[in-house]
């Protein structure tokens, strides 16, 4: 072999030796990533207690709650005064109207006195009280971990949840305002005569809507149901579009402005419904109404309360809450009328099918009921409940544990369906995606669906994904692994 053919040779051999190199390299970094698959939910933790936030007797106590805790036998303990018996000597405001659990706290609304009490959702201890809302309590509701909305007699602010301080107002929103939700980026707050949409990022209102409205809720499917006098307004928090649905059977949303309370509007967790009851507002109604809101079919004789003795029976205060874990219903049921009928009361428990599984007679927690003004007899009391609500037991979960994209790919994570949280809706949990900027990949992230596009070169990137639901924020690390397929 001459120079010549032994130089040809010799590039020839290290050009494939080069070849054979890179071609290992990429199949070594391919075989190297090793698939991950989603995890699967973790199993349900099921709640132990739920509440009964008490307007309690007017004249006579501030506000309180009882505590129904299930013991060994299935059966139901209470705890009468619970945040009393949490904290010496302290107790709720005056008519307390409203109370939710949001992150590690519970929050209670009252009318006067302890506008605002926040306390620790596990132990009911205190951790701060405000008696100066700019008027009287009315609600909360929580936009993330970290700033809450409270309507008042007098309009709508923010509250900070880092420090437990009062935020700015809402410039035009003014005078009574009742119910409150959040959802995509909008706090949804109703008056008698308006509906206020207020954008969080700015904090102003960005459309109002005139009528004669009762209160609102957020179904399943994420859309918000607003109470007007003749009709429901569904609004599409994406987009604020509006659509008019006519009250089944005729059978209005009551409000409850002459003596405010949150109402009966609430919605299901666990399926597309609503529930309401019929006529009655602050002085009690008796019949439930169930809507379907997927075949916009409604039970408009779902239950009926019947009669204690010769005594009617009705709802109290916002009357039912759906528990968000078992789909149950509960309800504040007492005497109707005045007097020694207000000293009567019951918690209800509905299935889904509104059968009546449990009926737990409450009394007063003491045993000098025969001296109340006017008398409780049976060792009643005067709780006037104004409404359930409930323990958040589970985390929100991010099941995704690594996206895999071929090169020069697209490859969409829908993570509506990969966050879960048994406590909560998929639509009521904030999702966040972080990543940063690489030559890897670029991505769109558009209610709730993530689309990861490759570019030509292979390698790794870190997604951050933030969910946040009921107030509790959880992250995860997620590669973002480009390989060639």
């Amino acid at each position: 072999m001459n120079n010549k053919m032994k130089k040809i040779y010799a590039l020839v051999l290290t050009t494939a030796l080069c070849a054979a190199f890179v071609s290992c390299s990429e199949d070594e970094a391919n075989i190297a990533v090793q698939e991950k698959a989603d995890s699967s939910p973790a199993p349900v933790v099921p709640s132990t207690e739920f509440y009964v936030a008490n307007e309690d007797w007017f004249g006579q106590d501030n506000g309180s709650v009882n505590v129904f805790r299930l013991n060994d036998a299935k059966e139901y303990d209470i705890i009468y005064r619970a945040y009393r018996a949490a904290n010496s000597g302290e107790k709720l405001g005056v008519t307390t109207q409203f109370a939710t659990v949001w992150g590690d706290n519970i929050y209670f609304m009252s009318k006067q006195g302890n506008r605002l009490v926040v306390a620790d959702a596990k132990t009911l201890k205190k951790k701060k009280v405000i008696t100066e809302l700019g008027g009287d309590g009315r609600c909360f509701a929580g936009v993330d971990d970290r700033l809450a909305y409270i309507s008042y007699l007098g309009g709508l602010r923010q509250f900070n949840l880092s420090d437990y301080t009062l935020g700015n107002p809402v410039e035009g929103v003014s005078g009574e305002v009742g119910n409150i939700c959040y959802a995509e980026g909008y706090i949804f707050a109703v008056s008698r005569g308006h509906l206020f949409i207020v954008e969080v990022k700015s904090n102003k209102v960005v459309k109002t809507v005139e009528g004669r409205f009762a209160s609102l809720t957020r179904s399943k499917d994420g859309m918000v149901w607003v109470a007007e006098a003749s009709k429901f307004i569904k609004i599409d928090p994406t987009s604020l579009e509006q659509t008019d649905v006519p009250y089944p059977g005729n059978i209005s949303v009551a409000d409850s402005w002459f003596a405010w309370t949150a109402g009966t509007l609430c919605a299901s967790t666990q399926k597309n419904v609503l529930y309401w009851a019929k006529g009655g507002g602050w002085s009690g109604s008796k019949l439930l109404v169930k809507y379907d809101i997927d075949t916009q079919q409604a039970n408009t004789s779902y239950y009926s309360l019947g009669l204690d003795g010769t005594s009617q029976l009705i709802l109290y205060g916002a009357g039912m809450r759906v528990d968000p874990l078992t789909d149950k219903l509960i309800l504040n049921v007492k005497r109707d009328g005045w007097g020694e009928n207000g000293s009567y009361n019951w918690v209800y428990i509905l299935d889904a099918n509104g059968k009546l599984e449990k009926n737990i007679v409450l009394k007063g927690g003491t045993e000098h009921s025969a001296s109340y003004n006017p008398p409780a007899k049976d060792n009643g009391y005067y709780w006037l409940p104004a409404m359930p609500f409930f323990q958040d037991v589970n985390l929100p979960q991010i099941l995704t544990n690594q996206i895999m994209v071929g090169v020069n790919q697209t490859v969409t994570v829908d993570l509506n369906k990969k966050i879960v949280d048994a406590d909560n809706t998929s639509t009521s949990i904030l999702k966040q995606v972080e990543i940063p900027q690489t030559d890897l990949v670029t991505y769109k992230f558009e209610k709730g669906i993530l689309s990861v596009t490759s570019k030509a070169t292979t390698g790794r990137v870190v997604c951050k994904i933030t969910a946040i639901s009921n107030g509790k924020r959880v992250e995860k690390n997620v590669d973002i692994e480009v390989v060639r397929k």
